[in-house]
């Protein structure tokens, strides 16, 4: 059965960030830097079975209200309910990573130990990399097996500057 995807775009303290929901469990979030927001509603669209899309806050709410007590720093965890699409691999790496204390990270290679795959670090970081929920799931607590920052969608710049939001110091 189809639900209504609502969405919303909110200010957050490194930029504009794309938000989306059922109103009961978040689908999408994403720094917008650049990115053509009619391809992200389009994405949101599909990757829910082609479900309506429509512009609304209201049902965000609780979204939204986690996203700021983490902005602020007030929140320890964003804990919303999220509804991911994605493969088995996918989503057991998504569930590991939410396990990741906020001022703390683990490497790729931790996280495929964590969930019974040794050896598949570079797997890894391609779940990370398919991550449709930043922040939720936050794939930025992830580094190099040498403690270097490694990926992140919206560049090493902003990956740094989530962490040291979060306590975490690269240098």
């Amino acid at each position: 059965m189809q639900q209504t995807i609502y969405y919303t775009q909110i200010n957050s303290p490194w930029g504009p960030l794309f938000l989306a929901g059922t109103g009961t469990a978040v689908c999408a979030c994403e720094f917008m830097d650049g990115k053509d927001f009619s391809n992200l509603l389009l994405r949101v669209h599909k990757q829910n079975y082609n479900s309506p899309v429509q512009e609304e806050s209201h049902p965000l709410t609780s979204a939204v209200d986690g996203l700021h007590r983490y902005f602020s720093g007030d929140s320890a965890i964003l804990d919303h309910p999220l509804e991911l699409q994605g493969t088995q691999f996918q989503r057991e790496v998504w569930s590991a990573l939410r396990q990741i204390p906020l001022g703390q990270v683990a490497t790729y290679g931790e996280i495929a130990a964590r969930i019974g795959r040794p050896g598949a670090a570079r797997a890894v970081g391609q779940a990370c990399g398919s991550n449709p929920v930043v922040l939720f799931v936050p794939c930025h607590r992830v580094v190099t097996a040498d403690g270097k920052l490694g990926g992140f969608g919206s560049g090493p710049d902003l990956k740094e500057a989530l962490l040291l939001h979060e306590g975490v110091s690269m240098k």
